[in-house]
């Protein structure tokens, strides 16, 4: 009787996210932050009336703590997957030890979810999962996700603009730091990355994004350093530590959308 009242209730809805996980607390931060960008959250608590909701109604994105009760999330992944095809599946954990954290992380991309995320996340990592949620729902093609690297909040401004013109959907970091720790790059298709930045630097980090995530597309770029590096030495190093492309500031956006382009259908 409840789930033909939720199943009814869920055909007026037009965007749903299930979200398996029991700490009642979590459950309601997280619907808040769903509910807060126009979603409408449904939550259970166990793996077994998860899986017997969606054999009801029909959801349009799946949040599911790894580790619910006794019971390990990643050992059901298929079993939601077939159960919500179209629906995105965003695999969650929290710890109090970092290198434990990583490792559930690292098992669960293995099982092929669309996203996972390290708890406590926030509304702009939900917004950026939504959004491809969103695309799916109105029979879209999901769009190539681009990541976009620089400290100039004015590159990354005309960049972000190039790439929405062309259909793209961007995120942007103004560190190395800040895209480790707000962006799931397991998930992004293209990375444009300045190579002198404060922090950790343009080097260094593209070289961890094609050590941890080969497949990731990676197109360096910059305008030299003062008078000390040109732009052709800078971007001829970016390519021996495995770059894809390189692009010199200023950038023209036709030049910036067909490089994109161009690495994407090699790929």
């Amino acid at each position: 009787m409840v789930f033909a009242q939720m199943e009814h209730d869920t055909r007026r809805m037009e965007r749903t996210a299930l979200i398996l996980e029991d700490s009642r607390i979590q459950a309601q931060i997280i619907s808040k932050m769903i509910e807060g960008l126009g979603w409408t959250p449904i939550h259970f608590e166990t793996i077994r009336d998860a899986s017997e909701g969606l054999t009801q109604m029909a959801v349009h994105a799946l949040f599911l703590d790894v580790f619910v009760g006794q019971h390990n999330t990643l050992l059901h992944v298929d079993r939601f997957r077939k159960l919500a095809p179209s629906a995105p599946i965003v695999l969650m954990t929290a710890g109090s030890s970092k290198d434990a954290i990583e490792e559930t992380l690292s098992q669960a991309r293995r099982t092929g979810a669309d996203f996972v995320l390290r708890k406590p996340f926030n509304e702009n990592l939900l917004r950026d999962i939504l959004t491809t949620a969103e695309s799916n729902l109105s029979g879209g093609k999901r769009k190539r996700h681009v990541l976009v690297i620089d400290d100039s909040r004015t590159v990354r401004m005309i960049a972000t603009r190039a790439f929405e013109s062309g259909g793209y959907r961007v995120s942007q970091a103004e560190s190395m730091e800040q895209a480790f720790a707000d962006i799931d790059i397991a998930h992004v298709d293209v990375v444009l990355c300045d190579v002198f930045m404060p922090g950790m630097g343009g080097f260094q980090g593209m070289r961890t994004i094609k050590s941890t995530w080969p497949r990731v597309r990676i197109i360096s770029m910059s305008g030299g350093l003062e008078a000390r590096v040109s732009e052709t030495d800078a971007l001829n190093v970016t390519r021996r530590i495995g770059a894809d492309a390189q692009i010199r500031k200023p950038f023209e956006a036709e030049d910036l959308l067909e490089v994109t382009a161009a690495l994407l259908d090699a790929a």
